[in-house]
């Protein structure tokens, strides 16, 4: 195939290949990187199936062959099958030339994506940015200069489709020639939050829209950080422009650090709360960022092949980029407590369905991922727990706090636990994983 089709458009080989590329991800002990070794060592979906006596090469054990053996995956998977039927959406199989270069190479790369909008846009060199759902004025200011500068020299911008920097950082790149990615934490027909209606049309019209997850996939805490790693994945480099403490971001930041990857962030003013987790990424190597020449410099190198450099950008965005530079030492200080109401507010925004196939999420889980997994009970919460350690693997107590944002202390007893009851199994370094 040379390009993505909707399930109807799929001819009977890409229909096979989907139908294996499902029943990879709904069997029962295989990860996102279990599945990418096996589609790595044979080739595509179909031919990892039709070979699981050989398993083995692809480093997985007989235990997770057994497992495909039984067909137990089929119910969910067919599940999946029979929502793409009617989907408004493109399904772009890991076999597909447009699936995205830097996104195959990763380790846990995905089986397949579901696509709205241009995908030609795959092709582009990317940068992604990504923040606070809280974002301050300062915050969205620096972050709309960002993007449509980097978006005005052919950079496409990527990000997750929150609310705050996101949202800033696709409406500006949409309104230049790179436009933008989203990367969703939900199925491709479910609209979240719903305060961004407008963004997520506009993406669909103008932008791409992707997502991994199942059509009708909620709003789950755990979808996030596996979300995140696809935001890091397809981009050149990550830049992190305001960032609490325990932001989610840093979370994005990781990943591309893990994914050798550029890792930037803006400083913000000293004692700032909302900047705290950028500063602390500075501490830890990231590069310190003030204008988009600063990115384009850094990344002179792999943007050269596409003729995009630093003189790429007008005259009147190096001068609006001195403006913002400025507003840098001389605002920030003085706005984070009315920009923090105004954010309350437009949180609160509603959307009225206008009668196309996307389902809106409820407002109710519109708070930030931090909330959402302490309203989580016990039970679901050890269930997030044991589902990230399966998808990612072994793992230290920190890094589980981090990824699920949890305290480290109320992390460390559930997985004592855990560890008696023998789903945790704990390993040499301080490191946890799911038991066998």
């Amino acid at each position: 195939m040379s390009e993505g089709f909707s399930w109807a458009e799929l001819d009977e080989e890409a229909r096979t290949e989907y139908w294996a590329s499902l029943a990879l991800r709904h069997c029962a002990g295989l990860g996102a990187r279990s599945c990418s070794r096996l589609l790595r060592t044979f080739g595509s979906a179909y031919a990892a199936v039709q070979s699981r006596q050989r398993w083995r090469e692809a480093g997985l054990n007989q235990k997770q062959a057994a497992e495909m053996a039984t067909g137990s995956w089929r119910v969910t998977a067919r599940q999946e099958w029979d929502r793409a039927h009617d989907l408004d959406a493109d399904i772009l199989l890991w076999t597909n030339p447009l699936y995205p270069s830097l996104l195959r190479q990763l380790p846990d790369a995905p089986v397949l994506l579901y696509c709205q909008g241009d995908m030609s846009l795959f092709q582009a060199p990317a940068f992604a940015i990504v923040g606070s759902r809280r974002s301050t004025d300062h915050g969205r200011t620096v972050a709309a200069h960002m993007a449509r500068c980097l978006s005005s020299c052919g950079v496409t911008i990527i990000s997750g489709m929150a609310l705050g920097i996101d949202r800033v950082a696709h409406e500006n790149a949409l309104t230049r020639i790179g436009r933008s990615i989203g990367v969703l934490g939900t199925g491709i027909d479910v609209m979240y939050p719903p305060g961004n209606k407008t963004v997520f049309d506009n993406m669909h019209r103008y932008g791409l829209l992707v997502s991994e997850f199942m059509p009708g996939a909620q709003p789950l805490p755990e979808h996030f950080p596996i979300r995140n790693r696809i935001i890091s994945g397809l981009a050149l480099g990550v830049l992190v422009v305001e960032a609490a403490s325990r932001s989610g971001s840093l979370i994005t930041a990781r990943l591309a650090l893990e994914q050798n990857r550029e890792v930037y962030a803006v400083p913000g003013p000293a004692l700032d709360s909302h900047c705290m987790g950028c500063q602390e990424l500075v501490r830890q190597g990231a590069r310190p960022v003030f204008s988009a020449e600063d990115v384009l410099h850094d990344l002179a190198e792999q943007l050269r092949p596409f003729g995009i450099s630093k003189a790429s950008l007008s005259e009147d965005e190096k001068s609006a980029q001195k403006d913002t530079v400025a507003m840098q030492g001389k605002e920030a200080e003085g706005e984070t407590a009315s920009s923090a109401s105004s954010q309350k507010g437009s949180r609160r925004k509603s959307c009225k369905d206008d009668g196309n196939a996307v389902h809106v999420a409820p407002a109710v889980q519109e708070q930030p991922r931090l909330d959402a997994a302490e309203q989580l009970a016990p039970a679901e919460r050890r269930a997030c727990l044991l589902d990230c350690l399966h998808q990612r693997g072994p793992m230290q107590a920190d890094d589980l706090a981090c990824v699920l944002d949890m305290a480290v202390s109320e992390l460390n007893a559930m997985l004592v636990g855990l560890e008696m009851l023998g789903q945790v199994r704990r390993l040499p370094g301080a490191r946890y994983e799911a038991g066998k």
